[in-house]
């Protein structure tokens, strides 16, 4: 197994629940989330451009849209901003699961729909959260309800498989997906991480169809083979609570890392992390709203 060590990106703000981080590659631009923090961060690596952007109400994932605005999910409410001046063009939908539950992690679909989850936030977990696509009509389908903490998505090369973690379960769940639908088409398998240190949280894809899973708690990412469920790589990361991660750059070989403080911070916890590797990604799917 391979092993690799990632570098925090100390001159980037740093975060309380860092998370999300996505590449536009039309940009360069590398976006993530503050989300106890409530900041959308901006980070052009090309020139070190750095931006923050206030948003309230707990700002949890951003997706990209072909207008070139993001979608950025907030508590209750899935909304469109403007990156270059900081303003929320619009509310394209919103979801009332009362005051325990918010928006978690999302991402775009092969077709350009945003499939977006909750999660119940008071401890105990309990599976009162959902997971949701939101039709280019703008109204929200419940994929998946029981959800406890609803993280990483994405989907194999062809679109026919999407990859989800609810956190809690510890498992990454392997769906059949009708992409023209938009629709879980039955659970075909599943990942067992129960043996790893931290729960499955934010994860991505690399070109060879490989898994990149952060481990909230473990201090780590993990490079996942769907098809055997062996684990064939890992990144350390100084930093406990690994929140997610997206492959970005020129040529997508380099590996961004989000992080968050804990109740006692480490050095580098809540800093963005960063590590070049042989692989490469994929570029995100572009939502079309």
């Amino acid at each position: 197994m391979n092993s690799e060590s990632a570098r925090p990106l100390v001159n980037l703000p740093r975060s309380r629940l860092g998370e999300g981080p996505i590449w536009d590659y039309a940009r360069g631009v590398l976006y993530w989330v503050d989300i106890n923090g409530g900041y959308v961060h901006m980070f052009r690596p090309m020139d070190g451009f750095t931006r923050s952007i206030k948003i309230d109400q707990m700002p949890s994932c951003v997706a990209l849209n072909n207008d070139g605005n993001v979608i950025v999910t907030v508590k209750d409410r899935v909304v469109v901003l403007n990156p270059d001046n900081g303003s929320v063009v619009r509310t394209l939908v919103t979801i009332d699961e009362g005051p325990d539950n918010r928006f978690n992690d999302c991402r775009c679909d092969p077709l350009g729909r945003l499939v977006a989850g909750t999660m119940y936030m008071p401890m105990p977990r309990k599976p009162q959260a959902s997971l949701y696509i939101i039709d280019h009509d703008l109204k929200a389908r419940r994929l998946l309800s029981g959800v406890m903490v609803s993280n990483g998505l994405t989907w194999s090369s062809d679109g026919s498989i999407m990859y989800y973690i609810d956190s809690p379960t510890r498992r990454i769940a392997i769906y059949n997906y009708d992409v023209k639908g938009g629709e879980l088409m039955g659970l075909r398998d599943v990942i067992d991480l129960s043996s790893m240190q931290g729960n499955p949280d934010g994860m991505t894809i690399d070109s060879e169809g490989y898994l990149w899973v952060a481990l909230w708690g473990g201090g780590r990412v993990i490079r996942v083979n769907p098809v055997n469920k062996t684990i064939a790589g890992s990144v350390a990361v100084n930093a406990r609570y690994t929140s997610s991660c997206t492959f970005g750059g020129g040529d997508l070989s380099t590996l961004f890392i989000s992080t968050a403080m804990g109740e006692t911070p480490l050095e580098y916890e809540g800093y963005l992390f960063r590590v070049d590797l042989k692989v490469r990604g994929v570029r995100q799917y572009t939502c079309n709203y």
